[in-house]
């Protein structure tokens, strides 16, 4: 039996990876619905830097997480078929629109129309890239993974984590007064934590009730309880202070929280799903 901490850089990879997709595509809604003043939209597009960084990130602990033999690699290297093949490239797609819509709404020299367009690609790609990683995993030949709360359970993540960080950038830009924008913040939060939460519970019972390893899936749960309960934890309180950031006319340390918040949590519950490994603990 693995110790939970034995996949941490897949772990991170994961974190950084549904943080920066699930920011990419909130922004792209609220591009959608809010047209900001020119100050606000350059202060957004700088802010910006944040969620790219963390997709490459992601990126990189991936690579190096997949240098490594654990079981929860090992497992992931054993899906057949394309699927593989379309999250690194989804995976690579998503990351060049990033960088490009970084650089050029940085820049300066490209229309408001071409930086909009870049935003959107990077928003439908961040979806596709969460869903696809998500089904891959649910392929695996792991019966506590084979389930339909593991993509859901990713949604959930990139939701509340990318509602969470597109409020910290709208807020550092001076452009969260909008009540359009804070519908979809709450929105997408809200999804996202009921998702996430939801999902992470559904994987728990799957896993506790596999018994054709001798009750081991119980055991596995038991280990990773205290990682559970962080996880859920930081979902709610990662909500909570993003709603205080909406609503509160103080600025300035709620949406940090929440990010600060939604990071450890989704992290945690990482760690968790790869810790559930029924087959490695036969």
């Amino acid at each position: 039996m693995e110790s939970v901490y034995a996949n941490v850089p897949l772990a991170l990879g994961a974190t950084f990876s549904l943080i920066g997709a699930g920011s990419f595509a909130v922004l792209a809604v609220l591009a959608g619905v809010y047209r900001p003043e020119r100050r606000q939209l350059q202060n957004i597009a700088t802010l910006t830097i944040m969620p790219c960084l963390a997709l490459v990130l992601g990126c990189v602990a991936a690579w190096f997480a997949f240098q490594d033999q654990t079981g929860a690699v090992v497992l992931l290297r054993g899906v057949d078929g394309v699927l593989p093949f379309v999250v690194v490239g989804v995976g690579g797609l998503l990351v060049l629109l990033a960088v490009a819509h970084c650089v050029v709404a940085n820049g300066g020299r490209v229309a408001e129309s071409g930086q909009k367009l870049l935003l959107y690609g990077a928003g439908v790609l961040g979806v596709l890239f969460v869903w696809v990683v998500g089904i891959a995993h649910e392929l695996s030949a792991d019966p506590s993974w084979t389930t339909l709360a593991t993509p859901i359970q990713m949604l959930g993540c990139a939701l509340l984590g990318g509602s969470a960080l597109a409020t910290l950038i709208f807020e550092k830009a001076d452009a969260l007064g909008a009540s359009s924008v804070k519908k979809v913040l709450v929105a997408s939060a809200a999804c996202g934590a009921v998702l996430g939460m939801g999902g992470l519970a559904a994987q728990l019972m799957v896993a506790a009730s596999v018994s054709g390893a001798g009750g081991v899936g119980a055991d596995l749960v038991g280990v990773s309880s205290s990682q559970s309960v962080v996880g859920f934890f930081c979902f709610a309180a990662a909500l909570l202070f993003e709603v205080m950031a909406l609503r509160t006319k103080e600025t300035g340390y709620h949406s940090v929280i929440a990010v600060i918040c939604v990071f450890v949590g989704v992290f945690c519950a990482r760690l968790v799903f790869y810790a559930l490994q029924v087959t490695v603990a036969v």
